[in-house]
């Protein structure tokens, strides 16, 4: 590995600083979208426990009104779990669909970066080209 080559891997690029973004959001997105999956899971488990009880409870034992209140309050809270799941489907599908085609263009673009920086002897980093221009706020 030469020295044009080596400086350029260490720098830190504005590019990287949005990949990273867009990558822990997908992450993030995705274990949002498992925590909200276990907890419909754990719900629809306590409403079919609750069914269960019922079919195996005779009818003079059963207390039709704490079942149906305990049923109502459980159904409450599946419906708010998935309807933010409902929310939460669009990005996670676009994030999903388009991460892997983010992740193929920008290890392309890092390559041809790599090449053309090691081609043209250049170190400099696009702050530094900012800074000497008098621009502010780029990342």
């Amino acid at each position: 590995m030469n020295l044009i080559h080596s400086e350029v891997m260490k720098m830190e690029f504005i590019s990287d600083n949005y990949h990273r973004r867009i990558v822990n959001t997908y992450k993030e997105l995705l274990e949002t979208d498992k925590k909200l999956r276990m907890m419909q899971s754990a719900l629809d488990r306590q409403i079919s426990d609750i069914y269960h009880t019922i079919e195996k409870t005779s009818h003079q034992d059963l207390d039709a009104i704490a079942y149906t209140s305990e049923l109502k309050r459980l159904l409450t809270r599946r419906r708010v779990v998935k309807d933010e799941m409902a929310r939460m489907k669009p990005f996670v599908y676009i994030a999903r669909n388009t991460l892997e085609d983010v992740e193929r263009r920008y290890e392309g673009a890092l390559l041809k970066s790599f090449e053309l920086r090691q081609q043209l002897n250049v170190t400099m980093s696009v702050e530094e080209v900012a800074a000497e221009m008098g621009v502010e706020g780029l990342r």
